[in-house]
């Protein structure tokens, strides 16, 4: 029942501000009006690309690259960054270096370093341009839409996570 009126005193306050506006404004054109219903978007699917998996064991020092593939359901272009953590007891600035010298759409990226939040160092890549900081996952496969170097410089077990952020 509340809703019925909250309905009925949105439509009334559309109705006075058109005529206010109407008053003001002075229209000289149609008011064009649409409804649109928005489904939620399905998930993209980001992973290493087979040619560059994370390594199972490494030694310290010893960087290697990594090239992402991200898939997109959707059937629009999504928007997003790379965000990649780190995790391990005793974490510190300077335990894991991400780096790219990768270019999107004929700009740098650029690789932005928070933490240590607790034992976990988050990564965030994203596209060195002032206009548009993001990639764009069109529809279907995105292959090797970027690649990142990483380093461990410190001994220890690490867990890693990939995900695709806004």
């Amino acid at each position: 029942m509340k809703r019925k009126h909250y309905v009925a005193l949105l439509i009334i306050c559309v109705f006075v501000g058109l005529v206010l506006a109407e008053g003001s404004w002075r229209l000289i054109s149609n008011i064009f009006r649409g409804q649109t219903e928005v489904a939620k978007a399905q998930p993209l699917t980001i992973y290493p690309d087979a040619s560059t998996p994370f390594p199972n064991t490494t030694i310290t020092g010893y960087a290697f690259n990594i090239s992402i593939n991200v898939e997109n359901p959707n059937p629009v272009t999504i928007n997003g960054k790379i965000m990649v953590n780190f995790t391990k007891p005793g974490i510190s600035r300077g335990d894991v270096v991400v780096t790219s010298a990768d270019w999107y759409e004929g700009h740098p990226l650029y690789v932005w370093e928070y933490g240590p939040y607790g034992d976990t160092l988050v990564f965030i890549i994203e596209v060195n341009y002032i206009h548009d900081e993001y990639f764009h996952f069109s529809q279907g496969l995105n292959a090797n839409i970027t690649y990142f170097t990483v380093q461990y410089n410190a001994e220890g077990t690490y867990d890693w996570a990939l995900a695709v952020i806004q």
